[in-house]
């Protein structure tokens, strides 16, 4: 590769920026049915926690965080 080419680097940030694009939608499709609340439902409420933590409500009353 001739590092000193405007047009092939550019090609190589593009195909590196389409790859790890393309990678995040594979892992998001695949964990598009995953919630928070163990009975598979939507969080009913979220509020601001401690340290940056958002806390959710689930249907149920648990409360959970994401760490």
């Amino acid at each position: 590769m001739n590092w000193h080419s405007k047009k092939a680097v550019l090609g190589l940030v593009a195909a590196v920026c389409a790859v790890v694009f393309v990678a995040g939608m594979a892992i998001a499709w695949k964990d598009r049915h995953k919630t928070l609340c163990p009975d598979g439902k939507p969080p009913v409420a979220q509020r601001a926690g401690i340290i940056n933590q958002t806390v959710y409500k689930c249907h149920d009353g648990r409360i959970v965080t994401t760490s």
